[in-house]
């Protein structure tokens, strides 16, 4: 045992016992008497030796005695043995102080007395005062024995992962050892990396690499699985890619798992939530790793991405790394369910149009749900005008069902009848065959119309067909592209032949331009209207002259005699022989032929929805102007009946304001004279006593009469006449409007603006005047009781002398004289005021109900001016962000392209 396990231990006083040992307490003090006997002499080593026996049985005072008076290169070891008996008696402040005194160099002493405190400052739950310990211990001297396993077993406890990965990778690296490796990748496993980055696991990765493959791949994979569920996500993929791409890899099983990583990275990077600028330096390192850890057998996926990006983004990938994809794909055997990706992209393609709220219309949908059709076999059928080739398509139906549509019609066998004209923008569905003749007239007028036809009919259920019936060529009129549409969408093509003018030149250049677009499109013949020709040597003359001339520009097509006089069913056999034979639908890997006409259909997609982009910007641009121009016109139709408006008030109001004033006046100067010929009432008789106040009552019943029996009918029948012009007024105002809606609702075709005034107005002017001109009720007027001199005197008088007769014609001359010359302007204006009270406050209130009935215009007029203006700022702001951020519109297309090659290169490596 050496010397240093001998200190630790505290055995060091077993070198002084003899191999039969006797008790270590008499050897050691034999030895001690022995030693000082000596003219030299040093027990330091005795005395060392004591203190462990003493400490050993416990007597911690003695051993502290013993080790508190040792000098030289023991010393050390005293201090700490006697921090050791102090800790061990419960004095553990004391141990501490003495463990922080000593000071040495010997790296065994440094790294038990750290040992001591950790174990000290542990079982004090000093744990910042125990980690700060363990720390400089491992940083000191690592290589010291179990000290990193107490490290790591402490962080562990106190879930300080952190300074545990610190622990894992610094030994992983130190020692190269797999039991460190094994620990770091538990605590990746585990999730206890929640604070560290990418490039944290550099170093580390890079050693696992050139230890042991096996455990440097459970790494990638242990960090691969954490951050992709992180925001550092995109680091990791920078971080491993930039390892990766400087190391070499064989490929093989032990890979696997990272292959699948990058497989998932990958469709998770395309799959649209990324813009191209992110992936542009990302994914071409991602892609060269990928390939680089896949196995041959097993690249074909990864190969065709390479390929793909190359395609598109070229110049960007290493051409080693474009080469070995190439290679792999012309090699691969790899068999692949590409219809199943070829769906997966299209319906990808549909929820992002949901996405973007742009429709790619049902026509390309329609032909989706054709190619999934593994069931239906869709024969083009295309030929000249008047070469029978409805013709031979009804015969073969037995229904007279097409007559030459300018739109390509689609039969095919169920169970019901179903008739539908399919468009971009709509499908409209009828069930009776009787409707087919009016969607066939209609498709004249639309736009890249379909005709679907759905019927029970055996011949098509039998052999699984569906006809597509295009319109027949003609080269004097501007056709329809309907060939270039269908025919690389469909699983052969049959052109039917007038067989007194078979194969004509315009014919053979139609064709030749198509199979130029389409290679791959199989086309034979049919040579009809055969019927014409009785000599059946000259006809099978006419059929070889026919496929000679066919075949050199055809090589592979056939030519089938056909007649639609004859008898069907004598024909059906030998020509369902020959559409057999010629397509080979049996023996045609039809559903490769499908994926990769499906993918043609998200090919037509992809572009339609560029346009479509065009489209919308262009769409916007004009909505915006047209809605601007919109506004102006509306505020100026505001305006103008604004204006209407200020001109109805000032006819109405004024009319009625002239009918008021005339009667006024006629009130005004007819009362005083009314009053003054209430002389009348004065007789020589009267009592004159009390004169005054019978003259006041007579006085306001007269006036009473005037106003109810004169004054009154007139006035309402002036009031009717104006209810009745207003009324004018106002309709002429609603004509103006519904001519104006009128013209509107033309320019906006489709949205209806209604501008209906309130008539209503004039049911209320009507009960208000006959209110008001019903019965006069006004508050008697004081004639005779004011207090006026003349008047005070005259009354005065009456009531002194009125006793005396003598004295009745004295009075009576001065009532009349007085009654006849009174100045009643005050009186008649106060009944004036009082009578049109209510006229005038019904005038005031003319303005508001004038405005009242134009109301509803002007709410709806402004109204449709808000939207408008709500429209056009809505519509600036898409346009913005469409020019703003046109990756957010092109990118997700560019991608979709990107898995479209890549699948397209898949189905063809098959």
């Amino acid at each position: 045992m050496t010397l240093e396990k001998q200190l630790i231990r505290k055995t060091y006083y077993k070198t002084f016992l003899p191999e039969e040992s006797e008790h270590p307490i008499r050897v050691l003090g034999e030895a001690f008497l022995e030693e000082q006997k000596k003219d030299l002499y040093d027990v330091s080593f005795i005395r060392f030796a004591q203190g462990e026996v003493y400490y050993h049985h416990k007597d911690f005072e003695a051993a502290i005695f013993k080790w508190e008076n040792i000098n030289g290169e023991l010393e050390g070891w005293a201090r700490k043995n006697v921090g050791d008996a102090y800790y061990e008696s419960g004095l553990l402040d004391v141990a501490e102080g003495i463990y922080k005194s000593i000071e040495t160099d010997a790296e065994t002493l440094r790294a038990e007395v750290a040992f001591q405190l950790f174990s000290l400052y542990e079982e004090q739950q000093k744990f910042d005062s125990a980690d700060e310990v363990i720390k400089k211990a491992v940083a000191e001297n690592p290589a010291y024995p179990n000290l990193t396993e107490v490290a790591r077993t402490f962080y562990e406890e106190q879930h300080d992962w952190s300074s545990a990965l610190d622990l894992a990778i610094g030994e992983s690296i130190r020692t190269e050892s797999t039991k460190w490796f094994d620990v770091l990748i538990h605590y990746v496993s585990e999730g206890h990396i929640q604070a560290q980055t990418p490039t944290y696991f550099h170093d580390v990765l890079a050693v696992f690499h050139n230890i042991s493959e096996d455990r440097f791949v459970e790494l990638i994979v242990a960090l691969w699985e954490h951050y992709k569920q992180t925001s550092s996500y995109i680091k990791w993929l920078e971080e491993i890619n930039s390892l990766l791409i400087e190391l070499d890899i064989q490929a093989s099983a032990v890979w696997d798992r990272v292959s699948n990583f990058f497989d998932e990275t990958y469709r998770g990077l395309i799959a649209g939530t990324y813009f191209i600028r992110q992936l542009e330096e990302l994914v071409p390192p991602l892609l060269t790793n990928w390939l680089k850890v896949t196995q041959p057998v097993k690249a074909l996926f990864a190969s065709s991405a390479v390929w793909a990006w190359n395609e598109l983004f070229p110049s960007t990938l290493a051409a080693n790394t474009v080469t070995e994809a190439e290679n792999t794909i012309f090699r691969s055997t790899t068999s692949i369910d590409g219809l199943s990706y070829s769906i997966d992209l299209f319906e990808a393609v549909i929820q992002w149009t949901k996405v973007v709220k742009v429709d790619v219309g049902y026509k390309l949908k329609w032909w989706a749900n054709q190619m999934v059709d593994l069931n239906t076999h869709n024969v083009l059928v295309a030929g000249s005008v008047r070469s029978g080739k409805s013709t031979f398509i009804n015969s073969l139906l037995q229904e007279p069902l097409l007559s030459g549509s300018p739109a390509p019609v689609v039969v095919m066998n169920d169970d019901h009848i179903e008739v539908s004209e399919i468009t971009e923008d709509h499908v409209e569905v009828g069930t009776e065959l009787s409707g087919l003749q009016t969607i066939t007239s209609r498709a004249r007028e639309v736009k890249n119309a379909l005709i679907e036809v759905r019927l029970p009919n055996q011949f098509l259920k039998g052999q699984h067909y569906a006809f597509i019936d295009t319109p027949g060529l003609n080269s004097n009129a501007k056709e329809r592209n309907d060939l270039g549409e269908f025919a690389p969408l469909s699983d052969g093509m049959l052109f039917v032949l007038d067989a007194n003018t078979p194969f004509t030149s315009q014919e053979r250049d139609r064709l030749l331009r198509l199979k130029e677009q389409v290679p791959e499109l199989s086309i034979h013949f049919l040579l009809n209207k055969m019927d014409g020709i009785q000599d059946a040597e000259e006809a099978a003359t006419l059929v070889d002259h026919t496929e000679s001339a066919i075949q050199e520009y055809f090589p592979n097509a056939k030519v089938f005699p056909y007649s639609s006089k004859y008898a069907v069913d004598e024909q059906v056999n030998d020509l369902t022989e020959f559409l057999q034979s010629s397509y080979g639908f049996t023996t045609r890997n039809l559903e490769e032929e499908r994926a990769m006409k499906l993918l043609q259909v998200v090919r037509n997609t992809l572009t339609y929805l560029l346009r479509k982009r065009v489209e919308v910007e262009n769409e916007l641009i004009d909505s915006i102007s047209w809605n601007e121009d919109m506004v102006v016109r509306l505020n100026g139709f505001i305006n103008s009946l604004s204006d209407v408006e200020e001109e109805k008030i000032s006819i109405i109001s004024g009319s009625y304001r002239s009918i008021k004033e005339e009667i006024k006046d006629e009130v005004q100067a007819h009362i005083p004279e009314l009053l003054r010929g209430c002389s009348d009432l004065i007789t020589e008789d009267s009592d004159f006593r009390n004169l005054h106040v019978e003259l006041n009552a007579k006085m306001n019943e007269r006036i009473q009469e005037y106003l109810q029996l004169d004054v009154m009918p007139k006035f309402r029948q002036l009031v009717q006449d104006w209810i009745e012009k207003s009324n004018e007024e106002f309709s002429s105002s609603q004509v103006y409007l519904d001519e104006m809606s009128e013209t509107f609702n033309g320019i906006y075709e489709g949205k209806t603006l209604k501008l209906a005034c309130d008539f209503k107005v004039l049911d209320d002017w009507s009960r208000d005047v006959h209110r008001m001109t019903s019965r006069v009720q006004i508050e008697e007027e004081n004639i005779w009781l004011r207090f006026k001199p003349s008047q005070f005197m005259l009354k005065s008088a009456g009531k002194l002398f009125g006793a005396f007769s003598q004295n009745n014609q004295l009075l009576h001359n001065q009532y009349q004289r007085y009654v006849e010359n009174e100045d009643y302007t005050d009186v008649t204006n106060s009944i004036v005021r009082k009578f049109f009270l209510q006229f005038d406050l019904f005038e005031k209130g003319l303005d508001v109900d004038i405005k009242i009935f134009f109301r509803g215009p002007f709410q709806v007029l402004q109204e449709t001016v808000d939207q408008t203006e709500v429209e056009i700022n809505q519509s600036k702001e898409q346009l913005d962000d469409m020019k703003a951020n046109p990756e957010l519109y092109q990118d997700p297309l560019k991608l979709f392209e990107l898995k479209l090659r890549q699948y397209e290169l898949m189905i063809r490596a098959q």
